[in-house]
């Protein structure tokens, strides 16, 4: 590991009170009591905010961490972090240590590690996590989406703000600053720093980009970073103009709380595919190329009644019934009865309520002594069948009348009784030999999204 000095900038002493100018211009949302973590690598910018933040604390009273990803990806990892450690110990900022474990899979090392840190961003629960880009990275970051060929998003580059989760936000406080202007703060303060040797690998297009190409254009073009600074800033007022138009789509086609295609197929071509694009990013379910966003607008604009499905990075979505759904790949990883390995026997009062499941008040439910006795809960197989008032129904035939998904019917959890006999199925049905009125029905809120018309 490498720990260096900061170097003298080009223009010695010009953004000293870097604090000065950020105080200039606090947030009025960052208010006394909000947690603000700072993403720490130990490099020169973050290790410039974190010092910027802590000088601030007593003026505007929020509270500061930080958090230092380990992904192992460098022989000094473990230095970086002690690094880490000494400098938040000498600022008095807690650390948070996040250990990650990079696999590619297809992303790319670099995109599969930038997932994991934003994965254990979140995981901090900080109203704020601040974040250290500056000028410079924005310049590069709008040529990478350009070289890349990236739309209107990527060439936004990078806000000011933006939502992490639904609880933290993620607020990039030096993008006014060019680097060189840090360097001169740090140099100012003594700072030190640590040196990623990975940066000088120009054989990454991001160190080429910053190490060969911008240089000689500034060389050629002296004005380049204030010009595309000023594109930048046009773009993202166009993007935000785009995204209240999105959001206004949205909300009109989930008026009745879900995706309803009969209220998208009334939008233009290009309104339907940015819906998409958002249903696609609202529900993790990664980015699609945008050739695959307009093939699946074709064939539901083309299928209007029998169901589809879209294959994306990270899950798949579901045309069912005028309706679409998400599913993530994880999406069954929280449903106890699906465990390999682990079946969920016992007494049913006990089983039922320890994994996930009410015992909700229903018109026609299970009698207590049911829910007393020995039984067990697991998916529904091809063959199941349920007593009804007259005669036998396949449990398969009953969630496609209340129209459960097909994704989702061979995983929908049945009760058994001691004899493996199903006594209610999921939400949506109770055996009528087992039931009496005012009795309980089973209910797993999170299956809850995959039903249509529960009984």
């Amino acid at each position: 590991m490498t720990v260096s000095q900061p170097i003298p900038s080009q223009a010695p002493g010009s953004v000293h009170n870097l604090a000065g100018h950020l105080a200039d211009v606090w947030p009025p949302q960052i208010g006394a009591g909000c947690v603000i973590e700072v993403g720490l690598s130990g490099g020169l910018d973050s290790v410039v905010l974190l010092h910027v933040l802590a000088g601030l604390r007593p003026r505007f009273g929020f509270l500061l961490r930080a958090v230092h990803v380990h992904h192992g990806l460098n022989a000094a990892a473990d230095e970086w972090a002690a690094f880490c450690v000494n400098l938040c110990r000498s600022l008095d900022v807690p650390l948070r240590l996040e250990h990650v474990h990079i696999e590619a899979a297809g992303l790319g090392m670099e995109a599969a590690a930038r997932r994991e840190r934003y994965a254990a961003f979140a995981r901090g629960g900080a109203n704020v996590l601040a974040l250290a880009h500056h000028q410079d990275d924005q310049v590069e970051t709008f040529m990478l989406a350009a070289l890349r060929g990236g739309g209107l998003r990527a060439l936004s580059a990078m806000p000011m703000w933006r939502p992490l989760d639904a609880h933290t936000q993620i607020w990039r406080p030096l993008l006014a600053h060019t680097r060189a202007q840090l360097a001169d703060y740090a140099q100012a303060n003594a700072l030190a720093y640590v040196e990623d040797s990975s940066n000088a690998d120009t054989a990454l297009l991001r160190n080429w980009l910053r190490q060969q190409a911008l240089p000689a254009w500034r060389q050629r073009l002296p004005q380049l970073d204030r010009h595309l600074i000023s594109s930048v800033a046009l773009l993202q007022e166009e993007q935000a103009l785009l995204n209240e138009v999105v959001a206004a789509d949205w909300a009109e086609i989930h008026q009745g709380g879900d995706f309803d295609l009969a209220s998208w197929r009334q939008l233009s071509t290009l309104r339907r595919r940015q819906q998409l694009l958002r249903f696609a990013r609202l529900h993790s379910l990664g980015t699609p190329r945008y050739a695959a966003v307009a093939d699946f607008e074709q064939v539901l604009e083309k299928i209007q009644t029998a169901s589809a499905e879209w294959r994306l990075p990270h899950g798949r979505a579901l045309a069912y019934r005028n309706r679409l759904f998400a599913f993530q790949d994880d999406w069954q990883q929280d449903c106890a009865w699906l465990k390999p390995g682990r079946p969920l026997s016992g007494r049913l009062n006990n089983i039922l309520t320890n994994n996930g499941f009410t015992l909700s008040t229903h018109s026609f439910g299970l009698s207590e002594e049911v829910l007393a006795q020995f039984g067990t809960v697991r998916p529904a197989t091809t063959d199941e069948v349920i007593n009804l008032t007259v005669g036998r129904k396949s449990v398969r035939k009953i969630l496609q009348e209340c129209g459960v998904l097909p994704f989702v019917r061979p995983y929908w959890p049945i009760v058994t009784d001691g004899e493996n006999r199903c006594v209610a199925i999921a939400n949506v049905w109770v055996n009528v030999h087992y039931g009496v009125a005012g009795g309980k029905l089973p209910v797993c809120e999170k299956i809850n999204r995959f039903i249509l018309e529960p009984k």
